[in-house]
């Protein structure tokens, strides 16, 4: 059986090889790695993937990578399932992910307990539109 791909955009070395590691782990998911938004932005372009895992860490460049997807500017598909880690979120960060159609804020420090779900959800939503 093929796993579902998913992008993981996270500066943070810890978290990032952390959850990579629970993926490995649990055969989760396939996950891609990737430090920044710039390098995730190169890797949409050309790669395939069945969900987003994005880290806020970037501010208004991680908003911006995900209007571009959203706007169909990259090869990943407009709908594509996103879930996004962020430190905090007021009111305004809460609106605008719901407007770019973010399955899920994550509010770090998060329980990885919490992040597994999470790339079910997201990998699970994706195989019923595939379907």
């Amino acid at each position: 059986m093929n796993r579902s791909q998913v992008l993981l955009i996270e500066p943070d070395g810890l978290v990032r090889s952390t959850v990579a590691s629970v993926c490995r782990e649990l055969r989760l998911v396939t996950l891609h790695e990737v430090t920044s938004v710039a390098q995730g932005e190169k890797w949409a372009r050309s790669g395939t993937g069945h969900g987003l895992l994005l880290s806020l860490a970037e501010g208004e460049a991680s908003l911006g990578f995900l209007t571009r997807l959203r706007a169909g500017e990259l090869r990943l598909p407009a709908d594509l399932p996103v879930a996004v880690m962020a430190r905090a979120g007021d009111v305004a960060l809460v609106s605008r992910l719901k407007e770019l159609d973010v399955r899920r804020l994550l509010l770090q420090p998060f329980r990885l307990r919490d992040v597994i779900v999470t790339l079910e959800h997201l990998c699970a939503t994706q195989e019923v539109v595939s379907a």
